[in-house]
């Protein structure tokens, strides 16, 4: 079994947490979400919003939209890793953080749950692209889709790095994740480098963008 097919897998995945082999982990909330929430939800709103979180990890960024306060985020995160969902339901539990919710789950999946179909506001894309099977990436873009309400936001930090390397992360370009996206969505916020936390470790860059669901959006028929 080669690596693209591995990564489908929650073994591949579990045998990475449990041996602590995460260089994916920056132990914290990556800066741009920071910067973002910053910019763009800088006053305090009554508004409700629905986020979800693909490959949530150990919950860096969840925990922190769950956490922000001049919001009112509603969090769900989807991770298929038992030892990932299990770190966050037990740090959860400890800090009492009752707006986000953490699901164990191949995120693939839930387009065969209608209750998440144009359920959320915003998706955060961190990684998680870089870590499929690059077979599936249409698939992984059709999924975002069926998340989100039309006008809602793809909120991602894209790894960008040479596909020679190898992977996971798997390699792709700035203009290939637009390629990726230009079908549903419009690019809002223009890709542009940002500091990348993973230096050496991963040998790659990462790019920020927000894509908005297209207002005219037309439903189509879930992904089998």
């Amino acid at each position: 079994m080669n690596s693209q097919s591995k990564v489908s897998g929650k073994d591949f995945w579990e045998q990475r947490y449990i041996s602590l082999c995460m260089p994916w982990d920056i132990g914290q909330a990556a800066p741009p979400f920071v910067k973002y929430l910053t910019k763009c939800f800088s006053q305090k709103t009554t508004a409700t919003l629905n986020v979800a979180v693909l490959g949530s990890g150990r919950g860096h960024d969840a925990f922190y939209f769950a956490k922000y306060k001049e919001c009112n985020f509603n969090v769900y995160g989807f991770d298929f890793s038992d030892s990932a969902i299990k770190y966050c339901n037990e740090l959860k539990e400890k800090d009492n953080i009752q707006n986000v919710v953490f699901h164990k789950e191949d995120f693939f999946k839930l387009t065969q749950d209608k209750r998440w179909e144009s359920f959320f506001d915003l998706v955060i894309e961190h990684t998680s692209l870089a870590a499929i099977d690059p077979k599936r990436r249409e698939e992984y873009a059709n999924l975002i889709s069926y998340l989100l309400k039309p006008g809602g936001n793809l909120v991602g930090l894209f790894f960008v790095r040479p596909k020679e390397l190898g992977g996971p992360p798997f390699g792709i370009t700035p203009d290939e994740v637009r390629l990726l996206f230009q079908k549903d969505f419009i690019e809002i916020e223009e890709l542009h480098s940002e500091e990348c936390l993973h230096g050496e470790k991963l040998k790659g860059k990462e790019y920020f963008g927000v894509f908005e669901k297209k207002q005219n959006f037309h439903k189509s028929e879930p992904i089998p």
